[in-house]
């Protein structure tokens, strides 16, 4: 664990440095900020440019007004900036004392004398306050001053002597965390460094390196981690001995190897019950797991640990008893469905014989002359060939069930004396679209039967396919004399049951409605609307992508 550990301690003292990094650069920031509100404005610029051309009393008087705005500029920072003053273009200290001339003479100032583009820090020198009463340590910032309505004239400029010592404060760490700070600025000069520090505690290979591309570089049995102040060109280095590492380690180790020994002696206690309470349960649990793998889905498990294997034992007894009941409803469905093959198989009959025989009676229709008889055989021809080769799962197109009802309905009209007129509704995008074969019919026949045949007077019925929200919706509407409360109940009930039922002795309601449930599901279903003397409306619903013809 110690390479863990020691990792950590670096990683925390890199949060630490870039902590103190981000204090000082708000310091710095905040410094830079305020010079270039100072520099552009109003009242600084006009009375530098009125002092470039002002001389005698009224210069002194417009100095004076200058450095009264600096020094009401400087008392709004007092904690952090000592002094400001402002040097004209010709370097001249705008002063009325002259306290700072001489100090533009210092090595310090030198990076700024006769450069009107570089804006930086200074390295570390001394100021006397405006009392002359005491020497201060500073770092000074200048700022260049260009007037800001025509920005290639150069007017001079800003100088913020700032307190070192609040400056490198956020530097000042506690020794007790094993860690020293030391700040270089741009030409390698010490900003900061604690006492017992030397200038050369950085290899030379580090400090000449722009960045450490690693969160921290070891070399000679130190760690250092550098952050860097873009604005001002330092680079704050923390540096930490792997031998300071190790020894703060080490009580960390007693402690860890402590906790190891205290937890095999507990564990060497209470192992065996813990392990037996769990081993016994989970043996049970794979048994029971075996067992369901051979088939045996009548399989449960009593667990009673009450802890999670109890929980797991629990959903295992769900989960077997969810697989039955699945099992069990295919076996059913698949039932079912065999059954609905062979109800319509045992409607298949030899066809041959069958048009062989009604093809004679036509020839004998026309020999006798009666059209009707031939037009009706005809019909019922047509109408046979659709039974015959019908299957459930097969499916049809729209108007090849329009011509199988037109055809239907053809031989009802010679039988009932034109009392049933049959009206579509059918939208001409729809007539491509594949449903069910023969699923109209058992509608339209329970309709006619059932609806408008009890009565005398001539019926109607409304067949209406079109394309709603996504979905193909077929209705069956008729004018008769609907349904009595208690039976449309019941037969609602079965529609919407989850079960399929065995009422199957003739083709009806039941059986579109389970054709439907098995092929699309139980959104298919047939809904039944009823009202009585007034007529009945029967329909469903099929998603237009299971009847899309082009899928």
């Amino acid at each position: 664990m110690n390479p863990i550990l020691s990792k950590q301690i670096v990683k925390d003292n890199q949060t630490i440095v870039v902590k103190i990094s981000q204090q000082v650069s708000y310091l710095m920031e905040d410094t830079v900020n305020y010079a270039k509100g100072i520099v552009v404005s109003d009242q600084v610029q006009t009375l530098l440019k009125k002092m470039s051309v002002t001389q005698g009393y009224d210069y002194y008087v417009i100095n004076l007004q200058l450095e009264t705005i600096l020094k009401e500029h400087s008392l709004l920072r007092d904690k952090t900036i000592v002094d400001m003053v402002v040097v004209d273009n010709h370097n001249k200290v705008l002063e009325m004392n002259d306290l700072y001339s001489s100090y533009l003479k210092e090595d310090w100032y030198n990076d700024f004398r006769y450069n009107e583009v570089y804006n930086g820090v200074s390295k570390r020198h001394v100021v006397s306050n405006h009392a002359n009463t005491s020497r201060l340590d500073v770092v000074t910032y200048v700022m260049n001053i260009y007037d800001k309505q025509n920005a290639n004239v150069y007017l001079g400029k800003l100088l913020i002597h700032l307190d070192y010592h609040v400056l490198v404060k956020p530097m000042l760490i506690d020794p007790s965390l094993g860690m020293k700070i030391l700040t270089f600025d741009k030409d390698q000069n010490v900003v900061y460094a604690p006492e017992d520090e030397t200038v050369d505690a950085i290899p030379a290979e580090i400090i000449s390196k722009p960045q450490i591309s690693e969160k921290a570089m070891y070399k000679d049995g130190q760690y250092y981690i550098m952050e860097s102040f873009p604005i001002y060109q330092w680079k704050l280095y923390g540096i930490i001995s792997e031998n300071k590492i190790n020894a703060n380690m080490k009580y960390i180790n007693y402690v860890l190897l402590s906790i190891i020994m205290i937890c095999l002696f507990i564990m060497s206690i209470i192992i065996y019950p813990v392990v037996t309470n769990v081993t016994k349960p989970l043996m049970k649990l794979i048994r029971g797991m075996r067992q369901v793998s051979k088939g045996e889905l009548h399989t449960h498990i009593a667990v009673t640990s009450g802890d999670e294997i109890e929980e797991v034992a629990q959903v295992f007894n769900k989960m077997v008893e969810d697989i039955k009941i699945l099992v069990d409803e295919s076996v059913f469905m698949e039932k079912k469905k065999r059954e609905l093959e062979l109800k319509m198989f045992m409607y298949q009959i030899n066809p041959h014989f069958i048009y062989n025989t009604l093809n004679s009676v036509i020839y004998l229709a026309r020999k006798a002359d009666a059209p009707d008889i031939a037009a009706l055989t005809k019909a019922f021809i047509s109408f046979l060939q659709r039974t015959i080769k019908t299957q459930p799962e097969t499916l049809s197109s729209i108007q090849d069930e329009i011509k199988y009802i037109e055809d239907y309905t053809k031989i009802l009209t010679f039988r009932y004396n034109d009392r049933v007129e049959v009206i579509w509704d059918v939208d001409e995008s729809c007539r491509a679209y594949k449903i069910p074969r023969m699923i109209l019919y058992p509608l339209v026949e329970n309709s006619i039967f059932h609806g408008l045949l009890p009565v005398s007077e001539k019926g109607w019925i409304k067949i209406r396919i079109t394309l709603e929200y996504g979905a193909l919706s077929v209705s069956v509407e008729d004018n008769g004399v609907g349904i009595h409360n208690q039976q449309l109940e019941k037969l609602r009930d079965q529609m919407s049951s989850l079960s399929l039922h065995e009422d199957l002795d003739h083709i009806g309601l039941l059986n579109v409605n389970n054709r439907l449930k098995l092929l699309y599901g139980d959104t298919s279903i047939l809904n039944i609307a009823s009202v009585l003397n007034e007529g009945t409306r029967i329909y469903f619903m099929i998603p237009s992508s299971l009847a899309d013809p082009s899928k």
